[in-house]
């Protein structure tokens, strides 16, 4: 396979592609460390939080100059928490946890722009060969500074890094069929590995990617004489396979994750599509992912076009095999902004090489364009940022967690399912559930009884805790429960807290 010629502008001005290069690369990792040191509440604050917890503990295992509770308790936070993907993340920042000398938040969150900006180095040297250098650019700007993924990519979860990984399959992909050596697919073996096992769900981008490859750029008969191909499937499966058997059959970690997963019920409400389609457009941009997919029927490779065909297809099976995720959660898209930006790749190649005008004046306003929308986009992200500073919620929960005191039973309506109060407070709670959660077992069949929830939950219980208002408000029969039948020990603006050691007489 080879590149793609660029337009004569960049092919015989290397200069310029090289300024276009440093100039979003820089910016893109300029507008990730803007309010780098913001606790990690900008982006779905569960999952990061969730991380952050198995961190520290990782972190205060071997710790011996803090206090003993404090480290059997961030050990046994952090062992309560499971198995949902290999810790990967949280692994590398306690590490580099003890190389700073303390829990700084800032650390994951650079690790994943770090890995966010190598999937752009991926993404540049694909698109390029799809594409060439001009279209190459336009997908890595998408790509770099899509405003949703500006957010997105400096979340403490495995998604960045899977994303990452995933582009840099597709790359060794390119490669392995460009050279077909043992030393590619190798290569493209343990990249599809990686990704796979950062985080399950890559499969159905990376192994759909690699099925419609071998079977429409191969042939399945072909295919299965070829050493390199069963060498490639080897390694694409062999990590994840042993970590499942670890966290499945050893441990145990991992049965509970495929609960609440699957609703194919959903499949015949219009109202699933209509929520899809909405996440689409308010993260991957509804026209772009649109044009994105089109413009994969023009990639001149029929191999390479054939497996990008498949990751898209792969992408439409994780939401029908996730519909209820990938509807609600936005971060589900994460894997697709590769995929819309080879797309546009070469959408704008085939677009610059159509151009009639002449090209001292098409050049620099499409340039100017390009240019413009980069730094709209740049400003957006800078303005959601700058939007929302957390900076004075740890001081809040370590002062409820006073309040509340170190090792009381307690169960609780709070944010995030505890954890920020885990986290800073260092007060375990029993969360009770959000009407989401409700809502969602629901889905799965599961009957809710108020009375008898209310009960167990709070059967050997000392507080209910409230600090998620908005949650109590929307749950009329929790809050009737406690207003009615306990006394309030403590009271601001922002939480209450109820005695249920003291129900009051009928």
């Amino acid at each position: 396979m080879t590149t793609v010629q660029s337009p004569s502008f960049l092919k015989s001005k290397k200069w310029l592609l090289w300024l276009a290069l440093v100039f979003l690369f820089g910016l893109g990792l300029a507008i990730r460390l803007y309010d780098l040191t913001d606790p990690p509440l900008d982006f779905h604050a569960t999952r990061q939080l969730h991380a952050a917890l198995m961190a520290r503990g990782m972190y205060y295992e071997n710790r011996l100059d803090v206090p003993a509770w404090q480290r059997e308790m961030a050990v046994q936070q952090w062992k309560s928490e499971g198995l949902i993907e290999p810790p990967i993340m949280q692994r590398l920042s306690a590490l580099t946890y003890r190389l700073a000398g303390g829990e700084y938040l800032w650390i994951p969150r650079l690790y994943s722009i770090f890995f966010w900006m190598l999937g752009g180095a991926a993404l540049f040297l694909l698109a390029r060969r799809l594409a060439g250098d001009a279209g190459g650019l336009v997908g890595l700007a998408y790509y770099l500074f899509l405003p949703f993924g500006g957010i997105a990519s400096r979340s403490f979860q495995p998604d960045p890094l899977m994303t990452a990984l995933i582009v840099w399959c597709f790359w060794g992909m390119a490669r392995w069929l460009e050279a077909r050596s043992w030393r590619f697919a190798v290569l493209a073996g343990l990249l599809t590995g990686l990704a796979v096992f950062a985080k399950a769900v890559a499969v159905f981008f990376v192994g759909l990617a690699w099925l419609s490859l071998i079977l429409f750029g191969f042939g399945l008969r072909r295919a299965l004489r070829d050493r390199q191909v069963w060498l490639i499937a080897c390694l694409s499966v062999l990590p994840y396979l042993l970590f499942h058997i670890y966290g499945v059959f050893i441990s145990g970690q991992l049965q509970s994750q495929f609960s609440l997963r699957f609703f194919p019920q959903l499949w015949l409400d219009p109202v699933f599509y209509l929520q899809w389609k909405g996440m689409i457009a308010s993260t991957l941009i509804f026209e772009w992912f649109l044009v994105g997919l089109i413009a994969v029927f023009l990639i001149a490779n029929p191999s390479l076009r054939a497996g990008l065909l498949g990751a898209w297809a792969g992408y439409f099976l994780y939401g029908m095999a996730l519909p209820y995720h990938i509807s609600t959660h936005n971060y589900y898209q994460l894997p697709a902004i590769p995929l819309v930006a080879l797309g546009l790749a070469v959408a704008a190649d085939m677009a610059f090489r159509n151009i009639r005008a002449r090209l001292w004046l098409a050049a620099p306003v499409i340039a100017s364009v390009l240019l413009f929308a980069v730094l709209v986009s740049a400003w957006d992200v800078r303005v959601t940022l700058k939007r929302e500073d957390w900076r004075g919620e740890p001081a809040f929960w370590a002062a409820l967690g006073q309040e509340i005191g170190r090792g009381t039973p307690a169960v609780g309506l709070v944010e995030d399912y505890g954890y920020r109060l885990a986290y800073w407070g260092w007060v375990a709670v029993q969360p009770w559930k959000t009407s989401g959660d409700i809502n969602l077992g629901a889905l799965a069949g599961q009957e809710y009884d108020f009375e008898r929830t209310f009960k167990e939950q709070t059967d050997g219980k000392t507080y209910f805790i409230v600090t998620n208002m908005h949650e109590l408000e929307s749950q009329p029969e929790l809050e009737a429960k406690l207003l009615n039948n306990y006394p309030i020990v403590a009271q601001t603006g922002n939480y209450w807290i109820f005695d249920l050691r003291s129900p009051r007489k009928p």
